[in-house]
């Protein structure tokens, strides 16, 4: 194209086939080579409007400048597929034997280690603590830390040997070892209490700790 046909604006300006070809060409070429821009470039290039380099290219059947982004650009679709990820956890349903899975992993695992469960099973499943909790109401499973107070019997029994190994070696007889032997008992049945209270406090709080 001459360089006086590309400072004519007069209206009604006419283009020959060979004109429009080459600033259809040069079009194509820088879509092809930078994804877009080949439309607004020709037209600065080749004094046109916009609109009629566009014409042009829909005319001649070129194919449309692309909207994605470079190939080396990966950050958006990093960024679409994050979204993806995130998307396909959203409004997931479990079935009732899938829930049962995840509350009879959990009362396995505090059987044998105390506590712990609800967090291991969160872990193992991919579901989040609150949920797993959730479902260990719903199910009626016993709260982790309530094997505490099984702990009360052997301590019962301890106490009431050294009260008997004391009252032997003391080697009081009738009254006076009645009302020491009485001493004992009630301090005894304090220790008793105080350590069930204490039992109550320790479970209570490995349950608290465990749902955090």
């Amino acid at each position: 194209m001459s360089t006086s046909a590309k400072k004519k604006t007069a209206k009604g300006i006419r283009y020959t086939d060979a004109q429009k070809q080459e600033v259809v060409d040069f079009a194509t070429s820088y879509n092809a080579t930078n994804s877009r821009g080949g439309q607004s470039k020709a037209a600065e290039k080749f004094g046109i409007s916009p609109l009629t380099v566009a014409a042009w290219l829909a005319a001649s059947g070129a194919p449309k400048a692309s909207k994605k982004a470079p190939k080396g650009a990966k950050a958006p679709k990093a960024v679409k597929s994050a979204k993806a990820k995130s998307d396909s956890r959203v409004g997931t349903r479990y079935t009732p034997e899938q829930k049962q899975e995840v509350t009879d992993f959990v009362a396995s695992y505090n059987e044998a280690n105390g506590r712990g469960g609800q967090s291991q099973a969160a872990a193992k499943f991919g579901i989040s603590p609150l949920t797993v909790m959730a479902w260990l109401k719903a199910s009626g499973a016993p709260k982790a830390g309530k094997k505490i107070k099984d702990a009360k019997a052997p301590k019962a029994g301890k106490a009431a040997k050294v009260s008997k190994a004391a009252a032997q070696s003391s080697g009081a007889t009738g009254s006076g070892f009645s009302a020491k032997l009485s001493a004992l008992d009630g301090l005894y049945r304090q220790i008793q209490k105080a350590e069930s209270d204490l039992a109550d406090l320790n479970a209570k709080f490995v349950s608290l700790k465990a749902s955090i």
